[in-house]
Protein backbone atom coordinates (compact mmCIF):
# COMPACT_ATOMS: atom_id res chain seq x y z
CA UNK A 1 0.00 0.00 0.00
CA UNK A 2 2.60 2.21 1.03
CA UNK A 3 4.32 1.60 -3.06
CA UNK A 4 1.23 2.84 -4.47
CA UNK A 5 1.18 6.17 -2.19
CA UNK A 6 4.75 6.41 -3.33
CA UNK A 7 3.81 6.30 -7.00
CA UNK A 8 0.82 8.37 -6.87
CA UNK A 9 2.93 11.07 -4.47
CA UNK A 10 5.74 10.71 -6.80
CA UNK A 11 3.10 11.00 -10.55
CA UNK A 12 1.86 14.28 -8.46
CA UNK A 13 4.77 15.98 -7.93
CA UNK A 14 6.06 15.45 -11.80
CA UNK A 15 3.45 16.07 -13.33
CA UNK A 16 2.21 19.43 -11.22
CA UNK A 17 1.63 21.35 -14.29
CA UNK A 18 -1.61 19.39 -15.28
CA UNK A 19 -2.94 20.09 -11.75
CA UNK A 20 -2.62 23.72 -12.57
CA UNK A 21 -4.58 23.74 -15.74
CA UNK A 22 -7.06 21.37 -14.27
CA UNK A 23 -7.53 24.24 -11.77
CA UNK A 24 -8.18 26.62 -14.12
CA UNK A 25 -10.23 24.79 -16.88
CA UNK A 26 -12.41 23.89 -13.07
CA UNK A 27 -12.56 27.30 -12.15
CA UNK A 28 -13.93 28.88 -15.77
CA UNK A 29 -16.28 25.92 -15.87
CA UNK A 30 -17.54 26.88 -12.35
CA UNK A 31 -17.92 30.58 -13.06
CA UNK A 32 -19.77 30.21 -16.25
CA UNK A 33 -22.41 28.04 -14.13
CA UNK A 34 -22.59 30.56 -10.98
CA UNK A 35 -22.94 34.49 -11.49
CA UNK A 36 -22.24 37.27 -13.41
CA UNK A 37 -19.89 39.68 -12.17
CA UNK A 38 -20.13 41.02 -8.69
CA UNK A 39 -17.48 43.94 -6.85
CA UNK A 40 -17.62 41.74 -3.74
CA UNK A 41 -16.44 38.51 -4.96
CA UNK A 42 -14.29 39.64 -6.77
CA UNK A 43 -13.01 42.03 -4.23
CA UNK A 44 -12.64 38.62 -2.28
CA UNK A 45 -11.03 36.47 -4.93
CA UNK A 46 -8.32 38.92 -5.18
CA UNK A 47 -7.92 38.93 -1.74
CA UNK A 48 -7.55 35.14 -1.29
CA UNK A 49 -5.18 35.34 -4.76
CA UNK A 50 -2.96 37.44 -2.90
CA UNK A 51 -3.09 35.57 0.19
CA UNK A 52 -2.64 32.12 -1.41
CA UNK A 53 0.72 33.71 -2.88
CA UNK A 54 2.29 34.59 0.07
CA UNK A 55 1.65 31.74 1.62
CA UNK A 56 3.20 29.91 -1.47
CA UNK A 57 6.54 32.49 -1.20
CA UNK A 58 6.51 31.72 2.85
CA UNK A 59 6.72 27.67 2.08
CA UNK A 60 9.07 28.44 -0.96
CA UNK A 61 11.89 29.94 1.60
CA UNK A 62 11.26 27.38 4.18
CA UNK A 63 11.56 24.53 1.87
CA UNK A 64 14.95 26.04 0.37
CA UNK A 65 16.42 26.85 3.81
CA UNK A 66 15.90 23.37 5.31
CA UNK A 67 16.57 21.45 1.84
CA UNK A 68 18.84 23.54 0.22
CA UNK A 69 18.16 23.18 -3.41
CA UNK A 70 21.28 23.98 -5.15
CA UNK A 71 21.07 26.04 -8.38
CA UNK A 72 17.81 25.78 -9.48
CA UNK A 73 14.20 25.20 -7.80
CA UNK A 74 12.92 24.11 -11.28
CA UNK A 75 13.71 20.14 -11.22
CA UNK A 76 12.60 19.88 -7.17
CA UNK A 77 10.35 17.00 -7.75
CA UNK A 78 12.56 14.95 -10.27
CA UNK A 79 15.67 15.59 -7.61
CA UNK A 80 14.15 15.97 -3.96
CA UNK A 81 11.73 13.05 -3.60
CA UNK A 82 12.68 11.60 -0.63
CA UNK A 83 10.21 9.61 1.97
CA UNK A 84 10.06 12.67 4.09
CA UNK A 85 6.62 13.33 5.12
CA UNK A 86 7.53 17.24 5.79
CA UNK A 87 9.46 17.84 2.82
CA UNK A 88 6.58 15.60 0.63
CA UNK A 89 4.00 18.01 1.89
CA UNK A 90 5.73 21.31 1.30
CA UNK A 91 6.67 20.05 -1.89
CA UNK A 92 2.60 18.92 -2.28
CA UNK A 93 1.82 22.59 -1.71
CA UNK A 94 4.09 24.28 -3.03
CA UNK A 95 4.06 22.88 -6.33
CA UNK A 96 -0.29 21.40 -7.00
CA UNK A 97 -2.30 22.69 -4.01
CA UNK A 98 -1.61 26.06 -4.07
CA UNK A 99 -1.44 27.05 -7.44
CA UNK A 100 -4.32 24.55 -8.22
CA UNK A 101 -6.21 26.91 -6.25
CA UNK A 102 -4.78 30.24 -7.31
CA UNK A 103 -5.64 29.21 -10.78
CA UNK A 104 -8.85 28.01 -9.79
CA UNK A 105 -10.09 31.61 -8.51
CA UNK A 106 -8.45 33.27 -11.52
CA UNK A 107 -10.58 31.12 -13.87
CA UNK A 108 -13.45 31.74 -11.99
CA UNK A 109 -12.86 35.55 -11.86
CA UNK A 110 -11.88 35.94 -15.50
CA UNK A 111 -15.51 34.31 -16.66
CA UNK A 112 -17.18 36.49 -14.79
CA UNK A 113 -15.55 39.44 -15.57
CA UNK A 114 -16.09 38.19 -19.04
CA UNK A 115 -19.58 37.29 -18.35
CA UNK A 116 -19.89 40.57 -17.15
CA UNK A 117 -18.91 42.30 -20.22
CA UNK A 118 -21.00 40.07 -22.45
CA UNK A 119 -24.18 41.57 -20.20
CA UNK A 120 -23.16 44.90 -20.73
CA UNK A 121 -23.03 45.06 -24.40
CA UNK A 122 -24.84 48.02 -26.09
CA UNK A 123 -26.23 45.45 -28.50
CA UNK A 124 -28.02 43.05 -25.78
CA UNK A 125 -28.93 46.32 -24.15
CA UNK A 126 -31.14 47.70 -27.20
CA UNK A 127 -32.66 44.24 -27.50
CA UNK A 128 -33.81 43.95 -23.75
CA UNK A 129 -34.84 47.83 -22.97
CA UNK A 130 -38.47 47.95 -24.03
CA UNK A 131 -37.85 52.25 -24.72
CA UNK A 132 -36.25 50.66 -28.48
CA UNK A 133 -37.76 49.29 -31.46
CA UNK A 134 -35.56 46.50 -32.74
CA UNK A 135 -37.29 46.46 -36.39
CA UNK A 136 -35.66 48.78 -39.00
CA UNK A 137 -32.23 48.81 -37.00
CA UNK A 138 -29.40 50.15 -39.17
CA UNK A 139 -26.04 48.84 -38.54
CA UNK A 140 -22.49 49.69 -39.75
CA UNK A 141 -19.66 47.32 -39.83
CA UNK A 142 -16.93 44.72 -40.97
CA UNK A 143 -17.67 40.68 -41.89
CA UNK A 144 -15.26 39.48 -39.42
CA UNK A 145 -15.47 35.35 -40.51
CA UNK A 146 -15.93 33.54 -43.75
CA UNK A 147 -19.31 34.10 -44.37
CA UNK A 148 -21.66 30.21 -44.78
CA UNK A 149 -24.49 28.89 -45.70
CA UNK A 150 -27.36 27.04 -43.34
CA UNK A 151 -30.53 26.10 -43.45
CA UNK A 152 -30.94 28.70 -46.87
CA UNK A 153 -29.88 31.97 -45.31
CA UNK A 154 -26.15 33.21 -44.92
CA UNK A 155 -24.35 33.17 -41.64
CA UNK A 156 -21.31 34.88 -40.82
CA UNK A 157 -19.87 37.70 -37.66
CA UNK A 158 -20.67 41.47 -37.87
CA UNK A 159 -18.18 43.52 -36.04
CA UNK A 160 -20.54 46.26 -35.91
CA UNK A 161 -19.03 49.77 -35.20
CA UNK A 162 -22.00 51.95 -35.45
CA UNK A 163 -25.89 51.20 -34.58
CA UNK A 164 -29.17 53.42 -35.29
CA UNK A 165 -32.06 52.46 -34.10
CA UNK A 166 -35.72 54.10 -33.41
CA UNK A 167 -37.48 54.44 -29.91
CA UNK A 168 -41.07 54.21 -29.21
CA UNK A 169 -41.30 58.09 -30.05
CA UNK A 170 -40.14 57.93 -33.35
CA UNK A 171 -36.43 59.04 -32.61
CA UNK A 172 -33.52 57.93 -33.69
CA UNK A 173 -30.86 57.23 -31.45
CA UNK A 174 -27.12 56.79 -32.76
CA UNK A 175 -24.25 54.68 -30.82
CA UNK A 176 -20.80 55.05 -32.13
CA UNK A 177 -17.54 52.73 -31.77
CA UNK A 178 -19.76 49.93 -30.68
CA UNK A 179 -16.90 47.44 -31.47
CA UNK A 180 -19.58 44.28 -30.49
CA UNK A 181 -19.49 41.17 -32.62
CA UNK A 182 -22.52 39.95 -33.98
CA UNK A 183 -24.19 37.24 -35.51
CA UNK A 184 -25.92 38.02 -38.59
CA UNK A 185 -29.06 35.61 -40.53
CA UNK A 186 -28.97 37.47 -44.43
CA UNK A 187 -31.53 35.89 -47.37
CA UNK A 188 -29.76 37.50 -50.14
CA UNK A 189 -29.36 36.45 -54.28
CA UNK A 190 -26.21 38.41 -53.93
CA UNK A 191 -25.07 36.82 -50.85
CA UNK A 192 -22.59 34.91 -52.91
CA UNK A 193 -20.67 38.20 -53.45
CA UNK A 194 -19.84 39.16 -49.60
CA UNK A 195 -16.42 37.78 -48.49
CA UNK A 196 -14.60 38.59 -45.27
CA UNK A 197 -13.15 42.17 -44.56
CA UNK A 198 -15.86 43.56 -46.48
CA UNK A 199 -17.49 47.20 -45.01
CA UNK A 200 -21.67 46.85 -44.47
CA UNK A 201 -24.03 48.75 -43.97
CA UNK A 202 -27.57 46.33 -42.99
CA UNK A 203 -31.11 47.14 -42.00
CA UNK A 204 -32.92 44.29 -40.06
CA UNK A 205 -34.11 43.24 -36.94
CA UNK A 206 -32.48 42.61 -33.94
CA UNK A 207 -33.84 39.58 -32.57
CA UNK A 208 -33.05 36.92 -29.53
CA UNK A 209 -33.46 33.15 -30.29
CA UNK A 210 -31.02 30.15 -31.19
CA UNK A 211 -27.39 30.56 -32.12
CA UNK A 212 -26.38 30.29 -35.82
CA UNK A 213 -23.86 27.93 -36.82
CA UNK A 214 -20.96 29.63 -36.67
CA UNK A 215 -17.32 28.09 -34.66
CA UNK A 216 -16.76 31.86 -33.17
CA UNK A 217 -20.46 33.15 -32.48
CA UNK A 218 -20.85 34.71 -29.46
CA UNK A 219 -22.41 33.15 -26.45
CA UNK A 220 -25.65 35.02 -26.11
CA UNK A 221 -28.49 34.03 -28.35
CA UNK A 222 -28.68 37.62 -29.91
CA UNK A 223 -28.64 37.42 -33.81
CA UNK A 224 -29.36 40.28 -36.45
CA UNK A 225 -32.28 39.25 -39.54
CA UNK A 226 -31.50 40.76 -42.99
CA UNK A 227 -33.94 40.41 -45.54
CA UNK A 228 -33.05 40.56 -49.38
CA UNK A 229 -32.17 43.96 -50.48
CA UNK A 230 -31.19 45.42 -46.98
CA UNK A 231 -27.26 45.28 -47.78
CA UNK A 232 -25.42 48.00 -48.44
CA UNK A 233 -21.51 47.81 -49.01
CA UNK A 234 -19.04 51.14 -47.65
CA UNK A 235 -15.86 52.32 -47.52
CA UNK A 236 -13.94 52.76 -44.49
CA UNK A 237 -10.79 54.41 -44.56
CA UNK A 238 -9.05 53.43 -41.52
CA UNK A 239 -5.71 52.36 -40.62
CA UNK A 240 -7.32 48.90 -39.39
CA UNK A 241 -9.25 48.39 -42.86
CA UNK A 242 -6.26 48.85 -44.75
CA UNK A 243 -4.73 46.15 -42.90
CA UNK A 244 -8.14 44.01 -43.57
CA UNK A 245 -8.22 44.86 -47.02
CA UNK A 246 -4.55 43.41 -47.13
CA UNK A 247 -5.01 40.84 -45.65
CA UNK A 248 -8.30 40.13 -48.18
CA UNK A 249 -6.13 40.79 -51.13
CA UNK A 250 -3.60 37.71 -50.11
CA UNK A 251 -6.06 35.63 -49.15
CA UNK A 252 -7.58 35.92 -52.43
CA UNK A 253 -4.81 35.65 -54.06
CA UNK A 254 -3.72 32.20 -52.22
CA UNK A 255 -6.98 31.03 -52.63
CA UNK A 256 -7.38 32.17 -56.45
CA UNK A 257 -4.15 29.72 -57.14
CA UNK A 258 -6.15 27.00 -55.86
CA UNK A 259 -9.51 27.49 -57.32
CA UNK A 260 -7.75 28.17 -60.68
CA UNK A 261 -5.05 25.23 -60.74
CA UNK A 262 -7.36 22.36 -58.85
CA UNK A 263 -11.08 20.72 -58.86
CA UNK A 264 -13.64 22.53 -56.90
CA UNK A 265 -13.57 19.82 -53.80
CA UNK A 266 -9.55 19.43 -54.05
CA UNK A 267 -9.55 23.32 -54.32
CA UNK A 268 -11.75 23.49 -50.78
CA UNK A 269 -9.85 21.34 -49.01
CA UNK A 270 -6.82 23.28 -49.93
CA UNK A 271 -8.30 26.32 -48.18
CA UNK A 272 -9.26 24.80 -45.34
CA UNK A 273 -5.59 23.21 -44.90
CA UNK A 274 -3.78 26.12 -45.19
CA UNK A 275 -6.25 29.19 -44.98
CA UNK A 276 -8.50 27.46 -42.04
CA UNK A 277 -11.63 28.20 -43.96
CA UNK A 278 -13.99 25.00 -44.02
CA UNK A 279 -17.13 26.86 -44.71
CA UNK A 280 -16.69 25.60 -48.62
CA UNK A 281 -16.08 22.43 -48.40
CA UNK A 282 -19.18 20.53 -49.36
CA UNK A 283 -21.23 18.88 -46.78
CA UNK A 284 -21.39 15.38 -48.01
CA UNK A 285 -17.67 15.38 -48.27
CA UNK A 286 -17.54 16.91 -44.64
CA UNK A 287 -19.77 13.77 -43.71
CA UNK A 288 -17.41 11.15 -45.24
CA UNK A 289 -14.30 12.72 -43.25
CA UNK A 290 -16.35 12.53 -39.86
CA UNK A 291 -17.07 9.17 -40.64
CA UNK A 292 -13.92 7.94 -41.80
CA UNK A 293 -12.41 9.84 -38.33
CA UNK A 294 -10.09 12.13 -40.58
CA UNK A 295 -12.14 15.25 -40.07
CA UNK A 296 -9.27 16.62 -37.72
CA UNK A 297 -6.90 16.96 -40.67
CA UNK A 298 -8.89 19.85 -41.51
CA UNK A 299 -7.69 21.73 -38.17
CA UNK A 300 -4.47 24.00 -39.05
CA UNK A 301 -2.02 22.30 -36.30
CA UNK A 302 1.41 21.81 -35.60
CA UNK A 303 2.56 20.48 -38.62
CA UNK A 304 1.42 23.26 -41.16
CA UNK A 305 3.47 25.67 -38.49
CA UNK A 306 6.52 23.40 -39.03
CA UNK A 307 6.76 23.26 -42.29
CA UNK A 308 5.88 27.10 -42.76
CA UNK A 309 8.45 28.09 -40.13
CA UNK A 310 10.87 25.71 -41.99
CA UNK A 311 10.20 27.17 -45.42
CA UNK A 312 11.18 30.62 -43.95
CA UNK A 313 14.23 29.39 -41.84
CA UNK A 314 15.68 27.87 -44.77
CA UNK A 315 15.24 31.79 -46.38
CA UNK A 316 16.14 33.99 -42.85
CA UNK A 317 18.79 31.17 -40.95
CA UNK A 318 21.62 33.44 -41.89
CA UNK A 319 20.65 36.45 -40.57
CA UNK A 320 22.66 37.59 -37.45
CA UNK A 321 22.33 38.34 -34.86
CA UNK A 322 20.03 35.03 -34.07
CA UNK A 323 17.38 37.16 -32.35
CA UNK A 324 16.77 39.21 -35.32
CA UNK A 325 15.78 35.85 -37.30
CA UNK A 326 13.46 34.79 -33.94
CA UNK A 327 11.47 38.29 -34.47
CA UNK A 328 11.21 37.56 -37.91
CA UNK A 329 9.75 34.42 -37.11
CA UNK A 330 7.39 35.63 -34.58
CA UNK A 331 6.30 38.50 -37.14
CA UNK A 332 5.31 36.04 -39.57
CA UNK A 333 3.68 33.35 -37.16
CA UNK A 334 1.54 36.45 -36.03
CA UNK A 335 1.20 37.38 -39.32
CA UNK A 336 -0.18 33.79 -40.35
CA UNK A 337 -2.59 33.72 -37.76
CA UNK A 338 -3.99 37.00 -38.41
CA UNK A 339 -4.28 35.61 -42.03
CA UNK A 340 -6.36 32.56 -41.17
CA UNK A 341 -8.81 34.41 -38.50
CA UNK A 342 -6.74 33.46 -34.86
CA UNK A 343 -8.09 29.74 -35.15
CA UNK A 344 -7.38 28.17 -31.63
CA UNK A 345 -5.35 25.16 -33.21
CA UNK A 346 -2.89 27.67 -35.13
CA UNK A 347 -2.67 29.71 -32.13
CA UNK A 348 -1.77 27.26 -30.01
CA UNK A 349 0.63 25.76 -32.44
CA UNK A 350 2.30 28.63 -32.91
CA UNK A 351 2.65 29.85 -28.97
CA UNK A 352 4.54 26.21 -28.60
CA UNK A 353 6.68 26.76 -31.45
CA UNK A 354 7.78 30.67 -30.24
CA UNK A 355 9.04 28.84 -27.09
CA UNK A 356 10.54 26.09 -28.64
CA UNK A 357 12.62 28.64 -31.21
CA UNK A 358 13.01 30.84 -27.91
CA UNK A 359 14.61 27.84 -25.97
CA UNK A 360 17.25 26.61 -28.84
CA UNK A 361 18.61 30.61 -29.60
CA UNK A 362 19.20 30.76 -25.55
CA UNK A 363 20.79 27.04 -25.92
CA UNK A 364 17.97 25.41 -23.27
CA UNK A 365 16.66 22.34 -22.86
CA UNK A 366 12.73 22.19 -23.44
CA UNK A 367 10.11 19.71 -22.23
CA UNK A 368 7.04 19.24 -24.48
CA UNK A 369 4.69 18.61 -21.44
CA UNK A 370 6.24 21.81 -20.00
CA UNK A 371 5.14 23.45 -23.30
CA UNK A 372 1.83 21.85 -23.76
CA UNK A 373 0.54 22.66 -20.23
CA UNK A 374 2.28 26.36 -20.17
CA UNK A 375 0.50 26.94 -24.30
CA UNK A 376 -2.96 25.68 -22.47
CA UNK A 377 -3.04 28.23 -19.91
CA UNK A 378 -1.95 31.40 -21.80
CA UNK A 379 -4.44 30.45 -24.67
CA UNK A 380 -7.33 30.46 -21.85
CA UNK A 381 -6.40 33.40 -20.58
CA UNK A 382 -6.14 34.96 -23.64
CA UNK A 383 -9.66 33.81 -24.28
CA UNK A 384 -11.82 31.54 -21.88
CA UNK A 385 -14.33 30.70 -24.37
CA UNK A 386 -11.47 28.51 -26.52
CA UNK A 387 -13.00 26.18 -23.62
CA UNK A 388 -16.11 25.77 -26.27
CA UNK A 389 -14.16 25.74 -29.24
CA UNK A 390 -13.82 22.00 -31.48
CA UNK A 391 -10.25 23.18 -32.77
CA UNK A 392 -8.94 23.89 -29.30
CA UNK A 393 -9.76 20.28 -27.98
CA UNK A 394 -8.90 18.26 -30.84
CA UNK A 395 -5.53 19.75 -31.31
CA UNK A 396 -4.81 19.56 -27.02
CA UNK A 397 -6.36 16.21 -27.60
CA UNK A 398 -4.14 15.43 -30.45
CA UNK A 399 -0.92 16.88 -28.69
CA UNK A 400 -1.71 15.49 -25.16
CA UNK A 401 -1.68 12.04 -26.95
CA UNK A 402 1.33 11.83 -28.71
CA UNK A 403 3.41 13.02 -25.46
CA UNK A 404 1.43 11.25 -22.83
CA UNK A 405 0.10 7.69 -24.40
CA UNK A 406 2.27 7.10 -27.32
CA UNK A 407 4.83 6.59 -25.38
CA UNK A 408 2.93 4.33 -23.04
CA UNK A 409 1.42 2.80 -25.86
CA UNK A 410 4.18 2.08 -27.37
CA UNK A 411 6.42 0.53 -24.32
CA UNK A 412 3.24 -1.35 -24.03
CA UNK A 413 3.45 -2.77 -27.73
CA UNK A 414 7.22 -3.32 -27.77
CA UNK A 415 7.29 -5.48 -24.43
CA UNK A 416 4.20 -7.74 -25.72
CA UNK A 417 5.47 -7.96 -29.58
CA UNK A 418 9.32 -8.12 -28.38
CA UNK A 419 10.03 -9.74 -31.88
CA UNK A 420 8.41 -6.61 -33.99
CA UNK A 421 10.95 -3.63 -34.54
CA UNK A 422 8.65 -1.06 -33.34
CA UNK A 423 11.88 1.50 -33.69
CA UNK A 424 12.21 0.46 -37.47
CA UNK A 425 8.86 0.16 -38.13
CA UNK A 426 7.00 2.99 -40.09
CA UNK A 427 3.60 1.38 -40.56
CA UNK A 428 3.54 0.31 -37.04
CA UNK A 429 4.45 3.56 -35.71
CA UNK A 430 1.83 5.33 -37.52
CA UNK A 431 -0.77 2.77 -36.35
CA UNK A 432 0.26 3.41 -32.48
CA UNK A 433 -0.15 6.78 -32.91
CA UNK A 434 -3.08 7.11 -34.69
CA UNK A 435 -4.62 4.61 -31.94
CA UNK A 436 -3.67 6.65 -29.58
CA UNK A 437 -4.64 10.23 -31.14
CA UNK A 438 -8.31 8.12 -31.40
CA UNK A 439 -8.38 7.05 -27.96
CA UNK A 440 -7.80 10.46 -26.98
CA UNK A 441 -10.35 12.32 -29.19
CA UNK A 442 -13.01 9.72 -28.64
CA UNK A 443 -14.99 11.18 -26.31
CA UNK A 444 -14.51 14.72 -27.70
CA UNK A 445 -16.05 13.80 -31.55
CA UNK A 446 -18.66 11.84 -28.98
CA UNK A 447 -19.65 14.75 -27.57
CA UNK A 448 -19.34 17.48 -30.44
CA UNK A 449 -20.25 15.12 -33.91
CA UNK A 450 -22.39 12.46 -31.65
CA UNK A 451 -20.63 9.76 -33.59
CA UNK A 452 -17.29 8.38 -33.51
CA UNK A 453 -15.84 5.96 -36.44
CA UNK A 454 -14.41 2.52 -35.47
CA UNK A 455 -12.51 2.44 -38.75
CA UNK A 456 -10.51 5.82 -38.04
CA UNK A 457 -7.24 4.31 -37.24
CA UNK A 458 -7.00 1.99 -40.34
CA UNK A 459 -8.12 5.42 -42.39
CA UNK A 460 -5.14 6.76 -40.39
CA UNK A 461 -2.86 4.81 -41.96
CA UNK A 462 -3.46 4.17 -45.10
CA UNK A 463 -4.09 8.39 -45.65
CA UNK A 464 -1.65 10.31 -43.19
CA UNK A 465 1.73 9.06 -45.04
CA UNK A 466 0.25 11.13 -48.40
CA UNK A 467 -1.29 13.15 -46.43
CA UNK A 468 1.63 14.62 -45.30
CA UNK A 469 2.82 15.01 -48.80
CA UNK A 470 0.39 16.81 -49.95
CA UNK A 471 0.50 19.14 -47.27
CA UNK A 472 4.09 19.85 -48.05
CA UNK A 473 3.30 20.73 -51.73
CA UNK A 474 -0.10 23.18 -51.16
CA UNK A 475 2.35 24.93 -48.06
CA UNK A 476 4.79 25.20 -50.94
CA UNK A 477 2.43 26.78 -53.37
CA UNK A 478 0.86 29.25 -51.38
CA UNK A 479 3.83 30.02 -50.66
CA UNK A 480 5.33 30.54 -54.09
CA UNK A 481 2.06 32.13 -55.16
CA UNK A 482 2.18 35.02 -52.70
CA UNK A 483 5.52 36.01 -54.95
CA UNK A 484 4.40 34.93 -58.86
CA UNK A 485 0.80 33.06 -59.05
CA UNK A 486 1.39 31.34 -62.30
CA UNK A 487 4.42 29.52 -60.07
CA UNK A 488 2.08 28.42 -57.72
CA UNK A 489 -0.41 26.72 -59.55
CA UNK A 490 2.54 24.81 -61.48
CA UNK A 491 3.39 23.71 -58.41
CA UNK A 492 -0.13 22.45 -57.54
CA UNK A 493 0.16 20.58 -61.00
CA UNK A 494 2.08 17.80 -58.63
CA UNK A 495 -0.94 17.31 -55.89
CA UNK A 496 -3.64 16.16 -57.97
CA UNK A 497 -2.92 12.44 -57.70
CA UNK A 498 -2.60 12.87 -54.15
CA UNK A 499 -5.77 14.37 -53.67
CA UNK A 500 -7.32 11.59 -55.99
CA UNK A 501 -5.98 8.72 -53.76
CA UNK A 502 -7.33 10.46 -50.31
CA UNK A 503 -10.81 11.16 -51.69
CA UNK A 504 -10.89 7.55 -53.19
CA UNK A 505 -10.09 6.19 -50.09
CA UNK A 506 -12.29 8.24 -48.30
CA UNK A 507 -14.99 7.37 -50.50
CA UNK A 508 -14.32 3.60 -49.93
CA UNK A 509 -14.23 3.63 -46.52
CA UNK A 510 -16.63 5.69 -45.50
CA UNK A 511 -19.25 3.28 -47.01
CA UNK A 512 -19.23 1.15 -44.35
CA UNK A 513 -21.94 2.30 -42.21
CA UNK A 514 -21.25 -0.18 -39.44
CA UNK A 515 -18.20 0.91 -38.60
CA UNK A 516 -19.92 4.21 -37.15
CA UNK A 517 -21.34 4.69 -33.47
CA UNK A 518 -23.70 7.25 -32.51
CA UNK A 519 -23.68 8.82 -29.42
CA UNK A 520 -27.29 11.05 -28.90
CA UNK A 521 -27.17 11.56 -25.44
CA UNK A 522 -23.24 11.86 -24.17
CA UNK A 523 -22.18 14.30 -21.69
CA UNK A 524 -19.58 16.32 -20.34
CA UNK A 525 -19.98 13.80 -17.15
CA UNK A 526 -19.50 11.00 -19.67
CA UNK A 527 -15.96 13.04 -20.83
CA UNK A 528 -14.64 12.51 -17.73
CA UNK A 529 -15.84 9.08 -16.93
CA UNK A 530 -14.36 7.82 -20.08
CA UNK A 531 -10.88 9.42 -19.39
CA UNK A 532 -10.52 8.33 -15.59
CA UNK A 533 -11.67 4.27 -17.06
CA UNK A 534 -8.94 4.66 -20.06
CA UNK A 535 -5.87 6.15 -17.47
CA UNK A 536 -6.77 3.43 -15.20
CA UNK A 537 -7.12 0.74 -17.91
CA UNK A 538 -3.41 2.33 -19.16
CA UNK A 539 -1.66 2.55 -15.81
CA UNK A 540 -2.66 -1.14 -15.44
CA UNK A 541 -1.71 -2.99 -18.56
CA UNK A 542 1.56 -0.84 -17.97
CA UNK A 543 2.13 -2.26 -14.51
CA UNK A 544 1.16 -5.99 -15.34
CA UNK A 545 3.34 -6.04 -18.67
CA UNK A 546 5.99 -5.03 -16.19
CA UNK A 547 5.62 -7.65 -13.90
CA UNK A 548 5.20 -10.02 -16.69
CA UNK A 549 8.34 -9.10 -18.15
CA UNK A 550 9.94 -9.28 -14.68
CA UNK A 551 9.16 -12.21 -13.90
CA UNK A 552 10.17 -14.00 -17.29
CA UNK A 553 13.54 -12.20 -16.95
CA UNK A 554 13.56 -14.02 -12.94
CA UNK A 555 12.69 -17.18 -14.71
CA UNK A 556 15.64 -16.86 -17.79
Amino acid sequence: MNSIKQKILSFILREFYLFWTAGLTIGIYIGSRQHYYNPHIFTVEAVFILLMLILEVILIRRLSIRFPLGSSFAPLSAKLFQPDSERNFLKFSVLMVIPFFILLVIGNSIISIYQYGQSKKILLSISRDRNFCCNDVIIEGRISDHPDYYFGSLNFLLEAGSVHVYDRSGNLNSFYSVNESLSVRLDSARAESLRRDDYLRLMGNLKQGDSVKSETVSQDCLYFNVKSGNTERIECRSLASKMFYLRGRLYRCIKNTFYKSLKIENACIAEALILGNRNNIPEYLSENFKECGLYHLFAISGLHISFFISMVYILIRKIKPSFIAFWVVVVLLVFYNFLTGGRASTLRASVVFIFIFLASNWNREYNYRFLLYLSYIIMVLFNPCFLYDLGFWMSYGSMAALIFIYPVVRKIAGRIFSLLKLKKNFIIKIGLMTFSIQAVLFPILAYFFKKFSLISPAANILILPVFYILLFILINSSFVSILWPPAGCFILKSSKVFFRYILIMVKILSEQDFFILNFNDYHIKDVVVYYIIFLVILSAALIIVRKTCINKSNRD
